[in-house]
């Protein structure tokens, strides 16, 4: 009877050690499908194909295979599937347009464990994990660049055109008038060390169309750059660190940088983009998929996706006058920001951003119909068929 009960405990106090184990892979298994899924529906949202983003799921899958603590895992043996939507409870879809709202599943399945003891119980150690992501509703800014720029000149939604180029200048508050791409910095706090911070991506707020923002005098030049040049990988000032502020997953610039003429226009004749035109966020976005072995790829040193792409107010500058501090936010703008900010007044040179129909912004919820311009965000959904997403 004792000998029973003890070979009974022996036996319990066995499977748990396997149970513990396929709870700590399930957990690192999870977490790594919820990344590639990330990752494939950001590279959807950059107008990357459906290959493209079955290829970030792989390249993913892979950086998480070699990450630090997970020696064990493998995903040679296992069932990878990728699966695309135009609705995140449905997959597969039957008449799937990927002209439309895409919503992308990663699910591994049969994915083997190695057992201690399950074995001796016909025990055969095998996890599923799946999960889906996509582009939430139109979002509430709440992961905004503190600066407000007026609004354009051009028959594009916010007055500017999506693709193009615009030089983003510090305007004074003493101006007279403020035209297309001036910007102030919204009153946020004190120092230029906040102003430093905020830029970098500290800032903590919330903008939606028809507030009003308040805008702090002075030029910060130094600050804006030092802050804004953290997500290309660079920290020249401030106590700023990668630890807090980590670069872009890409931090490519053009081989030849734009520049500003004394009438305030782009001067680009970069050629080193696809077929020698200037290079861009298109070119941006072909070289995320997997960009594991290029000098200017972060994906191994704690580089994050979206870095360089700006959320900001859009303001109606029209009535603006000298000391005018208070402004109607009348949209919220995305720009991509082609190089490494100016730090000094000397230069002259203003902060280059290509404007973009969308963007991601860090606000919205899960739910269909994200096609509006302006900020959204990728975001994780239920998995119909799953329990962990």
């Amino acid at each position: 009877m004792v000998t029973a009960a003890m070979l009974s405990l022996i036996g319990i106090a066995a499977l748990s050690i396997d149970v513990s184990h396929a709870v700590l892979n399930k957990t690192r298994l999870q977490n790594s499908v919820d990344a590639a899924a990330l990752a494939a529906a950001v590279v959807l949202d950059g107008q990357g194909s459906n290959t493209d983003a079955t290829g970030a799921v792989n390249s993913t899958l892979t950086n998480m295979a070699g990450a630090t603590g997970n020696d064990e895992m493998d995903f040679s043996s296992a069932s990878v599937s990728v699966e695309y939507s135009n609705d995140p409870s449905i997959f597969p879809q039957a008449g799937y347009n990927s002209s439309l709202d895409t919503f992308v599943r990663v699910t591994i399945s049969s994915y083997p464990l190695d057992n201690f003891f399950a074995h001796l119980f016909g025990v055969n150690k095998q996890l599923r994990v799946s999960a889906v992501a996509g582009p939430s509703t139109a979002a509430i800014d709440v992961n905004v660049v503190p600066m407000a720029v007026c609004e354009g000149s051009e028959p594009g939604v916010n007055g500017y055109t999506p693709g193009n180029l615009y030089p983003l200048k510090v305007a004074d508050q003493k101006l007279s008038s403020m035209g297309s791409g001036n910007f102030q910095l919204l009153d946020f706090g004190s120092g230029s060390s906040t102003v430093r911070q905020a830029l970098a991506g500290d800032y903590v707020g919330s903008v939606a169309i028809g507030d009003t923002v308040i805008t702090k005098p002075g030029n910060s030049v130094g600050p804006v750059g030092q802050g804004l040049n953290t997500r290309f990988g660079v920290y020249s000032g401030g106590g700023l660190s990668a630890n807090d502020f980590p670069p872009d997953i890409y931090v490519k610039e053009p081989a030849s940088t734009a520049s500003m003429d004394k009438d305030g226009n782009i001067v680009y004749s970069d050629t080193s983009g696809t077929g020698g035109t200037p290079w861009g966020y298109e070119d941006y976005i072909a070289a995320l998929p997997d960009c594991t072995g290029d000098a200017d790829c972060t994906a191994s040193s704690g580089g994050q996706h979206g870095r360089r792409t700006i959320s900001v107010p859009v303001v109606d500058c029209s009535s603006a006058s000298g000391g005018t501090s208070s402004f109607t936010v009348t949209g919220l703008g995305c720009f991509f920001i082609l190089q490494q900010a100016p730090t000094t007044n000397g230069s002259k040179d203003p902060i280059v951003g290509e404007y973009l129909e969308s963007c991601s912004a860090g606000g919205g919820n899960p739910g269909q119909n994200s096609s509006d311009d302006g900020p959204y965000t990728i975001v994780l959904y239920k998995d119909p068929s799953g329990e962990e997403s």
